[in-house]
């Protein structure tokens, strides 16, 4: 049997010049057998009609747009939703700001094991290099990655399927590439890693959505927590991820409709005592939080006197504290989060 791919590239409100660049260095090698699909995890709404636009001037992409704006960024989602109905013998994973050689399918997909996953190392070009149109030979690399660099892998799809896919844990950015590799050789898959050609190069962008100023939820300790998870899967042998959630699943249109308001101040006890009471609820919520200046000098001084002043809370560790929630009780939900002059307010549907 002929080896066939599907491609997918998870997408975030990239710059629509380097997604045309992208793709365009993708759709000539595209046949009958080797299938690319766009899945856009939640860009603005005006964003994601241009994407469609956009892509509608090539053929054969496939665009997969879910309702997720002010959600956390989750490429293991992306990947997964996917996966889920992926027909082809190999499954694999890119990203939007990759510029690919003319003739990467032509060498490397027929050749390609059912009984081994491979990743391929990936040349960096610099912001004024990106500014340039080129042919992918005349782009100058400033580095090339090593074998830590994980992200552009082919992986057989009854692999991925057997481990269940990438692991929905891993929010925002980081890891989730290297756990995958990590939990097929656990599996007692081989993962190869192609050095010797630049198949790939990396097109420069700007990374100011990894800030809690960002429009979109960021956790500003996820990146951390994901490394350290990562450490966890190595020191305990994991093989299958998301025993807990259903893997690869758009959340539903988020109903707004309804939403019951619930209004707390920065309290830690108060806090951590309605965020355990809502895994139990069902309906629709808007929580705000005030994290804005919580007590009067006065207050201070006599529950100083009495030795019992609340903890309250600054805006980043609240802001940590209910997205760690949202990851580990409620990922599947459809919510909307953002912060608003020191107000965070999230709207879920809890079911």
């Amino acid at each position: 049997m002929s080896n066939s791919l599907t491609i997918v590239i998870p997408n975030r409100n990239r710059d629509l010049k380097t997604v045309r660049r992208s793709v365009n260095s993708i759709i000539p090698q595209l046949n009958e057998s080797t299938h690319l699909v766009v899945v856009d995890y939640g860009s603005e709404l005006s964003y994601q009609v241009e994407l469609e636009q956009l892509l509608k001037t090539f053929d054969q992409v496939e665009l997969i747009k879910c309702p997720t704006q002010g959600q956390l960024w989750n490429k293991s989602r992306c990947i997964n939703i996917v996966l889920q109905s992926c027909k082809t013998t190999h499954l694999m994973v890119s990203d939007m700001d990759m510029l690919w050689h003319p003739e990467f399918v032509k060498k490397e997909v027929e050749p390609l094991s059912l009984n081994e996953s491979v990743y391929f190392t990936v040349g960096v070009i610099t912001q004024e290099e990106s500014k340039q149109d080129k042919t992918f030979e005349d782009y100058k690399v400033k580095f090339q990655t090593n074998n830590e660099a994980t992200g552009i892998s082919i992986f057989p799809t009854a692999h991925l399927k057997f481990i269940n896919g990438f692991d929905e844990y891993y929010h925002g950015w980081g890891s989730e590439d290297t756990d995958v590799h990590v939990r097929l050789k656990n599996a007692g898959y081989k993962v190869r890693f192609h050095k010797s050609d630049i198949f790939f190069k990396h097109q420069w962008h700007p990374k100011a959505y990894r800030s809690i100023k960002s429009k979109y939820p960021y956790h500003t300790l996820q990146e951390r927590t994901n490394a350290s998870y990562l450490n966890r899967t190595i020191k305990l042998n994991r093989i299958r991820s998301n025993r807990k959630f259903e893997m690869g699943k758009i959340p539903a249109e988020l109903n707004k409709s309804d939403l019951k308001v619930i209004t707390v101040l920065s309290l830690e006890n108060e806090l951590k005592a309605l965020l355990y009471q809502f895994s139990e609820l069902s309906g629709n919520y808007l929580l705000r939080i005030d994290c804005n200046s919580t007590f009067s000098f006065k207050k201070i001084i006599k529950k100083l006197i009495r030795n019992n002043l609340p903890k309250t809370l600054p805006l980043e560790n609240v802001n940590n504290l209910v997205l760690e929630w949202i990851i580990n009780n409620s990922r599947n939900s459809s919510y909307s989060y953002k912060i608003e002059d020191q107000i965070i307010l999230l709207k879920i549907n809890l079911k």
